[in-house]
């Protein structure tokens, strides 16, 4: 287990970096830091005490599959590459479905979040994949974003916090949504952006950009289950699909977390 200093120097430090510590909390409660769901990614590798690289118990979304290979920690960032199979690709006979890309993700050790404030420091990849911050249980997930850095079909995105919602105790096909968008400042891979989430209670959740309050999500039923906490890259085959020129250039296939912090809510002494 890493020692506790790094995360006590985070602490610290939050108060002077935008968007780096929680908001103030209410009258009568303090943030506690929550340490297996933060990381500041310092070490030569990822931090298997915290995290699994890859999916808890999916494979990804075709027409990609999640590779171990492709998360790394280097220069103090989580890296999450996707890359081009050109070989699976001639073979391909519906591009969309048939798996060609390899994608990145990595896990929360468990389901481990439940309310408290979220918050990563995030530069999207330049493909048409998602660069996501996102939280799934049984039967709910909060999405904090899922970035496009160039889509396809839709390049105007790049600039939009795209958020969400998803309730399926009934099965996917009943799946009800709550999808939030909010326009920043600059595009999702031209620059780092803080993306904050305080999931307050079962039926509301705030959203901040750079520490500031910038929507509000109201789940479509009540989300009280636990959650595993994921970073990964995807392709929506409705977006258009990344190019191979794309995944091949690592100045444009990789989405960096410069740090994940997470805080619950205790009673103040």
């Amino acid at each position: 287990m890493r020692s506790a200093l790094p995360l006590l120097a985070c602490v610290i430090a939050v108060a002077a970096e935008p968007g780096g510590g929680p908001p103030a909390a209410p009258a009568g409660k303090r943030w506690a830091p929550i340490a297996e769901l933060s990381d500041e990614f310092t070490g030569p590798q990822l931090d298997a005490a915290r995290w699994m690289p890859r999916h808890a118990y999916w494979k990804g979304r075709e027409p990609s599959r999640f590779r171990e290979e492709n998360v790394s920690v280097a220069d103090g960032m989580l890296r999450l590459r996707s890359t081009a199979d050109a070989a699976l690709l001639a073979r391909a006979k519906d591009p969309e479905r048939d798996v060609w890309v390899h994608a990145a993700c990595i896990s929360s050790q468990g389901p481990l979040a439940h309310y408290g404030y979220y918050a990563a420091r995030i530069r999207a990849s330049r493909l048409s994949m998602t660069s996501s911050f996102w939280f799934q249980g049984k039967f709910s997930e909060i999405d904090v974003v899922e970035q496009f850095g160039a889509s396809a079909r839709y390049p105007e995105k790049a600039r939009l916090m795209l958020a969400n919602t998803h309730y399926f105790r009934d099965g996917w096909a009943k799946d009800r949504t709550t999808p939030t968008t909010w326009e920043m400042p600059t595009r999702s891979a031209d620059a780092f952006h803080v993306y904050g989430m305080w999931w307050r209670d079962a039926r509301s959740i705030w959203l901040y950009h750079d520490g500031v309050k910038v929507a509000e999500m109201v789940p479509p039923a009540d989300f009280d289950e636990r959650q595993y906490m994921f970073f990964d890259t995807e392709v929506f085959t409705w977006h258009g699909l990344p190019s191979v020129e794309s995944l091949q250039d690592p100045a444009c296939n990789t989405m960096l977390v410069d740090w994940v912090r997470s805080w619950r809510l205790e009673d103040a002494p």
